[in-house]
């Protein structure tokens, strides 16, 4: 079970479809949980990708409990022997200590083995309060970076990482989902030292 969380906007739902195709290719058996019962569309979004990448999505109404949602994702995943559930969530601000505790409630019912904070690249120096915050009530175990295409710096990663002591997993590099990289720190500290 892997749970993504971070804050509006930051592309954990593409995030989650990109990761899906990657582990199918591999091999491995995918179903995804709707949790974003929040958003407009963001049931639909999440199932138009499924459908794209033949995956099963498991979704309440709008407006349903995140963690029940979480919880019936492990529940078919369990029955049906698939091999890893990835659980979508609505974004939240930091600042916002009803969502966060939300988003705390998700992780004691549904116990996901990992935990990742979804992060946008561009969000500079916000991204290190994000990240601290969620990391607070969640104990998120890595980073993804979004949209690092669009940024020759990196300084929201490494302050990230500074921050939290949590690796990064994966660069988002664009919208395909063949565009999720996993990270290499070497080119990492290359491309900063070039720019």
């Amino acid at each position: 079970v892997i749970l993504f969380l971070g804050i509006n906007g930051s592309g954990k739902t593409t995030t989650v479809a990109k990761l899906a195709k990657m582990l199918k290719e591999r091999g491995v058996s995918v179903v995804s949980a709707a949790g974003d019962t929040h958003r407009p569309g963001a049931i639909e979004q999440l199932t138009e990708h499924a459908e794209r990448l033949g995956m099963k999505v498991v979704s309440q109404r709008y407006g349903a409990d995140a963690a029940a949602v979480g919880r019936d994702g492990y529940l078919y995943a369990k029955a049906h022997h698939v091999d890893v559930l990835l659980i979508d969530t609505a974004g939240r601000m930091q600042t916002n200590q009803n969502l966060m505790e939300e988003m705390a409630k998700i992780v004691r019912v549904v116990t996901p083995d990992f935990k990742v904070f979804v992060a946008d690249s561009l969000t500079g120096n916000d991204a290190v309060s994000q990240a601290e915050l969620f990391n607070k009530y969640t104990g998120f175990d890595g980073v993804i970076l979004t949209k690092a295409d669009a940024d020759a710096k990196g300084g929201a990663g490494l302050s990230i990482v500074y921050s939290t002591h949590k690796p990064i997993l994966f660069l988002g590099m664009g919208q395909g989902y063949k565009d999720l990289k996993p990270f290499d720190p070497q080119t990492f500290i290359d491309s900063l030292l070039e720019n």
